[in-house]
């Protein structure tokens, strides 16, 4: 196992956890990025950890994102122990809004499951909501807080878990573009980059809205495809609200900086990066609605970048059918959430062959919506 020598594609956070943990096991790791390190989805994110507030119902994706909204907090622990450095991890919980009574009694319905499970789960009536955020329109019905939820502050959990995984043994090569995968005898033995063959004894595709671009590392393509998100960042000191709040599609974030993350969009355009006029308009009509006081805040920073989009919206990570190549990628809107159970199922993949944990729903080759009989 000490020889063996893993292929990283992609250096965002799930590429570098998976680096980080393979390197802990003794193997020899390289990784090729083709920007540097968390410049692309990963470090655009919001950095919510919405493990409860995005779990509709019981099962297996529900246990995987509880499981790894654990394992964030002892990350942060454990970065901070090794290199000094933190994930900004902060147990804020999260906020889904209701803008009538019977949205509200929907909302406390679907959180049955999460009552049934001891999972901190609290109804606020009106009076109850604006106690816990004054700032809060008093348009809103109620809302159904889920104490446990949090945030990190992703450029910095992503660049500390690069400089651990580096710490760690990991090379890290920036600047390469993987074009497909050299296979021989029926094996994936490495990577066609634009520099040329990078030859290893296992690939692990951690790509995310790019993984499609890689010839041959997915079933098919269009499994995984960009799916642009526009954000943008209001300066607002006092931050007005302590929790992420969720309302109409979309999302407020309390930055422990003086800011408050308003996202975010949904929209097929391929790679085409930008902020739209719409874009910026839908997000500030939001950030309004929801916390009137937001109206005269100051626009500081506004981005895009490219989710990796599932027509299931669950990720693929798994062993392919052609040996010598794992694939981890399709994270859709749970990049950062689910990045560190994804990189324990694959040091499992890698070490075992297979994972304790239920993966099914992940699997590569699974069924999708709109797949041909």
């Amino acid at each position: 196992m000490t020889s063996t020598r893993i292929v990283v594609l992609g250096g965002g956070l799930v590429g570098s956890l998976v680096a980080l943990r393979l390197a802990d096991a003794g193997l020899s790791v390289l990784v090729l990025e083709k920007a540097v390190p968390g410049a692309e989805a990963s470090s655009a994110a919001a950095g919510i950890l919405a493990a409860q507030a995005e779990s509709h119902s019981d099962g297996p994706m529900a246990q995987l994102a509880l499981e790894s909204r654990a394992l964030h907090a002892q990350l942060s622990d454990e970065l901070r122990a090794r290199i000094g450095l933190d994930s900004g991890y902060r147990r804020v919980g999260t906020l889904e809004l209701a803008c009538t009574p019977e949205a509200l009694d929907a909302l406390w319905r679907r959180s049955q499951w999460q009552r049934d499970a001891g999972l901190s789960v609290d109804l606020l009536e009106p009076d109850a909501l604006r106690e816990r955020e004054p700032k809060l329109s008093a348009e809103w019905a109620g809302g159904v807080a889920f104490g446990d939820d949090g945030v990190v502050d992703p450029p910095r959990l992503v660049a500390a878990v690069a400089e651990c995984a580096a710490r760690a043994g990991v090379v890290f090569r920036a600047g390469v573009t993987a074009r497909g995968l050299r296979l021989a005898g029926g094996r994936c033995v490495g990577v066609e980059t634009d520099q040329g063959l990078v030859e290893g004894d296992l690939v692990v595709v951690c790509a995310g809205a790019w993984s499609g671009l890689i010839e041959g590392a997915l079933p098919r393509a269009e499994r995984v495809r960009p799916a642009r998100g526009q954000v943008i960042e209001i300066e607002a000191r006092p931050v007005p609200i302590g929790s992420v709040v969720y309302a109409e599609g979309g999302y407020l974030v309390p930055r422990s900086d003086g800011h408050v993350y308003v996202g975010s969009t949904l929209e097929f355009v391929g790679f085409r990066r930008g902020v739209t006029v719409a874009g910026m308009t839908r997000l500030t009509r939001l950030a309004s609605a929801v916390v009137p006081a937001l109206s005269e805040g100051v626009i500081s920073r506004s981005w895009s970048n490219f989710r990796p989009f599932t027509d299931d919206h669950a990720p693929l990570v798994g062993h392919r059918e052609t040996p010598g190549l794992i694939v981890a990628t399709g994270h859709y809107r749970s990049g950062i959430l689910l990045a560190p159970v994804t990189a324990e199922i694959v040091r499992e993949l890698v070490r075992d062959g297979h994972s304790r944990r239920n993966v099914t729903p992940l699997a590569p080759a699974r069924a999708m919506p709109g797949d041909a009989p």
